[in-house]
């Protein structure tokens, strides 16, 4: 077994009991509409992620943020640092490129499970005020809402939640993710 599908088989093995356990996270049958007039800069930036839906990406994170930069190319650096265990834990860094394959629509490649292959994103809503964010995956792989503040307004984060939910998000699956006070 070569290293690549010594991952693969690791990946699947930890994703396969988790979606079939939960069942479907996200009714594929209802479409996932890319914000309008989207502007790649209103995206960069340094983010807390405060709530998502369960991911093998993300298992017992806490403490998340997101740091999403300009490149000399068209694509942006995607940084996740999930801390382990607590929101005091050791961080566990995710690193990869968003590239644009159209307006508010991107692929994620993440350098240590490139084997996973591109994860399409969509950007589905952001604030007018560019203090949060919500994106989507076509397969509902992942479900993010991301915040500027590490606390939001209750009634903003009600709203990023119900843009996931009308995307076709389970409600109940859908959690807060603790930041440090």
């Amino acid at each position: 077994m070569t290293g690549g599908d010594m991952w693969k088989t690791l990946v699947l093995s930890a994703l396969l009991p988790q979606a079939l356990q939960a069942g479907p996270l996200r009714d594929r049958s209802v479409p996932l509409v890319a914000v309008e007039g989207f502007d790649q800069a209103r995206l960069v930036g340094d983010w807390y992620e405060v709530a998502q839906t369960p991911t093998f990406l993300e298992q017992d994170c806490h403490g998340t943020t997101v740091a999403v930069a300009t490149r000399e190319d068209s694509r942006l650096t995607f940084k996740i640092a999930c801390r382990k265990g607590s929101v005091s834990g050791p961080v566990m860094p995710l690193e990869g490129i968003l590239v644009q394959t159209g307006a508010g629509r991107f692929h994620l490649r993440l350098f240590r499970l490139a084997e996973l292959g591109n994860l399409p994103l969509t950007l589905l809503w952001q604030a007018p005020d560019d203090s949060m964010a919500v994106l989507g995956a076509s397969f509902g792989e992942v479900g993010w809402i991301w915040s500027k503040t590490p606390h939001p307004d209750p009634a903003a984060l009600d709203v990023a939640k119900a843009i996931l939910v009308a995307a076709g998000y389970r409600a109940d699956m859908i959690r807060n993710v603790e930041q440090a006070p």
